[in-house]
């Protein structure tokens, strides 16, 4: 939500200002400022940032649900140990650690072709390879944390009881490229932009959601290229003329996996993929290209997208780069609706 600087709330009070009348079903809401005569109550602030209160509850709302989580999951593990005559610790290391793989060449590769922007000029593959190495054993720690973690809470029945909150459903079309069921009960529209790293490192627990609801959930994707990314508007043309030769999703994950957005890349990368390379160039600057991103751009902002990745499912907004199970939470509640 844009906010009002002081130099434009001064410049504005010069001006005619009206405030409408808050109407309470319990009457007046408490006066929380004043100033002469005027008074401002508790729901006149609400109302002025009712999206950042509803962001606010939200998280509030995540920390509870982590938190309940955590206990049980610690409870349950304990009791595992227990009956294993094993300390936790070394239940742990049995059922969680010992089924950790070893990082694969090729999983260090895919790190380091995402990282290579990063990396100091001059610094080699070999001299970076033990720090690529421990960073995907972490992630494959984390992900078979996950899986055993969540066969626990399944087999005791666990469930979470805590009453999300009301979120607010905004009306955005789900216009655009998509996969999953076309029939689906629940539509993800997500709102992207290619050089966003977040962005990419969403693609990752998206396309987790994706297989875990398949034949229940269809995804929808929308451009949303920021300003101060150079490369963003031209990757999103680019992605729109792989779309016009039907090999936009397969584009769109080897842009989010290669961060290589360059226009040369870009070329390169749709030859890669079998795109009719002087179709592709003609595209690239054409006016529909950008007309279909133009597009994109206009429905988010009206959605009120602020920053990416952004995601509308079934309309309830989900904002940042979010782990699979805050989408799992949203999903589950509309598909028991």
């Amino acid at each position: 939500m844009r906010r009002v600087s002081m130099s434009t709330l001064s410049v504005a009070l010069l001006g005619c200002a009206t405030t409408a009348a808050v109407k309470g079903d319990d009457g007046p809401s408490p006066v929380v400022a004043s100033f002469g005569a005027r008074v401002i109550r508790q729901a006149e602030v609400d109302a002025k940032v009712k999206d950042e209160l509803l962001k606010l509850e939200d998280q509030l709302f995540e920390l509870r649900a982590e938190a309940a989580d955590q206990l049980a999951v610690e409870a349950i593990i304990a009791e595992k140990a227990k009956a294993a005559n094993q300390t936790e610790e070394a239940w742990l290391v049995a059922n969680v650690e010992s089924g950790v793989p070893e990082p694969t060449d090729e999983q260090i590769d895919v790190l380091y072709q995402k990282a290579r922007g990063r990396i100091p000029p001059g610094v080699s593959f070999d001299e970076v390879k033990p720090q690529l190495a421990q960073a995907v054993k972490r992630e494959l720690r984390a992900r078979r944390a996950q899986q055993v973690f969540g066969a626990l809470k399944a087999e005791a029945g666990y469930r979470l009881l805590l009453k999300a909150p009301e979120r607010p459903r905004k009306l955005v079309e789900p216009v655009g490229p998509s996969r999953g069921a076309p029939d689906a009960k629940v539509v993800i529209v997500a709102f992207a932009d290619f050089e966003c790293p977040y962005c990419a490192r969403a693609n990752e627990a998206v396309q987790e959601v994706m297989k875990t609801y398949e034949g229940r959930v269809r995804l929808v994707f929308r451009h949303y290229p920021l300003s101060f990314h150079p490369h963003a508007a031209r990757a999103a043309a680019a992605a729109v003329c792989a779309a016009e030769q039907g090999r936009f999703w397969e584009f769109h994950d080897a842009l989010f996996a290669s961060q290589d957005l360059d226009e040369e890349s870009l070329k390169l990368q749709a030859s890669a993929l079998g795109l009719d390379d002087a179709t592709f160039a003609s595209c690239l600057t054409s006016e529909r290209a950008q007309a279909t991103v133009k597009r994109d751009l206009a429905a988010g902002k009206a959605a009120g997208v602020s920053g990416t990745p952004a995601f509308f499912i079934n309309g309830i907004e989900l904002s940042g780069a979010r782990p699979p199970s805050d989408f799992a939470r949203i999903i589950d509640a509309e598909l028991a609706r």
